[in-house]
């Protein structure tokens, strides 16, 4: 894997990784802008925009758009998270003229027409009443909305359908022209492409994105608590956690190898000790998240109702006796794990595109695989523990959607 980088005169980092062998190439402008980087009175604002730049511009209407991409057999896409905005495209190598074009067009041009935006607003309200529907996706809003109780990771990234109906197209391109600016910004290309092509094509494409101060969003702090939402349901989905580390933090490699040997596969300790040896849930899994300043690592189950209890006291069991029944064969495994889907990435152009962009977004520098495998390997019993204990130590956030009674006694009893 090797990655050129060069900044435009704009602010815009361009950053590619050539395979001779691909004859398709994954292209995306990582926005460093997401709902963190809301006010209170704009919130689902970076999500909402993400929807509409799909919707026309100036160049070209949204049927155009999509025309445009499908007719060369390429596809595009777009996710918001907490704190980028992505906009990428999968193509044949000799369309990515036609790729950069589109995608530095609909993120600098986009029209805001009335009958697209209120079309777009009714998606994103149908998007908003899907994931209220959908328990086992709304229990991990639940759950980061308190881990970060009263701060902007807190919020919901979809925003609210009071919020979103108060919308109007210029708050979209206000929004956009305070935020997008080319400094805020890497294009990535990985594939079949040659790095001076896609230099020359940037330049082109994006010469009028401007770059412009943007009001960096307040440090956000880990609260932690418990929330619950009573409903009737087949199963009670919970997610049981605490504060993991920020996207620099170099103990994030020790929660990894913690979070795989825990939650991460059939082997692993929740797996083999909730569905395998008692048969009380279908899933169980770990996961870790990392931000600017803090992170997620959590734990969700789903079960019957009657089986909470019981499920929340395995886990807490696995969380006590973890640090003093590790051993180095486990450890081992979990780092094998961990080093094999690296390398398993490397076969995708799609995910190095998304590892280079999240690299330099997060810590302003590209790691080869090589380098990253390497602090895989650096992390032993000794600095497990000592990454066991700041988790562990921090106040645990408990989330559940279901019909348990006394389940806040159930976290009282965890604490």
């Amino acid at each position: 894997m090797y990655i050129q980088s060069l900044r435009l005169k704009n602010g815009l980092t361009v950053a590619t990784d050539s395979i001779s062998n691909f004859e398709t190439a994954s292209i995306g402008i990582f926005v460093h802008i997401g709902s963190v980087n809301e006010s209170n009175f704009q919130t689902g604002l970076s999500h909402f925009l993400e929807h509409m730049a799909f919707k026309g511009t100036t160049k070209r209407t949204a049927i155009e758009i999509s025309r445009a991409i499908e007719s060369v057999g390429g596809h595009m896409n777009a996710y918001t998270s907490k704190e980028v905005t992505a906009y990428h495209a999968k193509i044949l190598k000799e369309n990515i003229d036609l790729g950069i074009d589109i995608i530095t067009d609909i993120i600098s041009d986009s029209k805001f027409d009335k009958t697209e935006f209120d079309k777009e607003k009714s998606v994103v309200i149908q998007e908003i009443k899907q994931l209220n529907d959908t328990p086992d996706d709304l229990v991990f809003d639940m759950f980061q909305s308190k881990c970060f109780d009263g701060e902007k990771l807190g919020t919901q990234i979809l925003g609210s359908e009071e919020e979103i109906n108060s919308y109007t197209p210029d708050d979209l391109a206000n929004y956009l022209r305070s935020k997008y600016s080319a400094d805020k910004m890497i294009l990535c290309a990985s594939g079949g492409i040659k790095h001076d092509d896609v230099v020359s094509l940037a330049e082109e494409f994006s010469s009028q994105m401007p770059s412009f101060e943007v009001e960096k969003p307040d440090t956000q702090k880990y609260k932690g608590g418990f929330i619950f939402k009573k409903k009737d349901l087949e199963q009670t989905h919970m997610v049981l956690g605490f504060e993991g580390f920020g996207s620099t933090d170099p103990m994030r490699y020790d929660l990894f190898v913690i979070s795989t040997i825990l939650g991460s596969g059939m082997s692993s300790r929740l797996f083999q000790e909730v569905r395998e040896k008692r048969g009380l849930v279908y899933s169980i899994f770990s996961f870790t998240s990392s931000y600017r300043d803090t992170g997620t690592f959590g734990i969700y189950a789903g079960c019957e109702d009657d089986k909470t209890p019981e499920v929340i006291d395995i886990v807490k069991s696995e969380f006590e006796k973890f640090c003093d029944t590790l051993d180095e064969d486990e450890i081992r495994k979990a780092q094998t794990q961990i080093k094999a889907s690296i390398l398993m990435g490397l076969e995708s152009s799609s995910s190095r595109m998304e590892r280079m962009a999240h690299q330099f977004l997060q810590q302003n520098k590209f790691f080869t695989p090589k380098e990253i495998t390497e602090k895989i390997d650096a992390v032993n019993k000794g600095s497990i523990a000592a990454a066991a204990k700041r988790i562990f130590g921090s106040n645990p956030t408990l989330a559940v959607i279901g019909n348990v009674n006394g389940i806040e006694n159930l976290y009282k009893d965890f604490l």
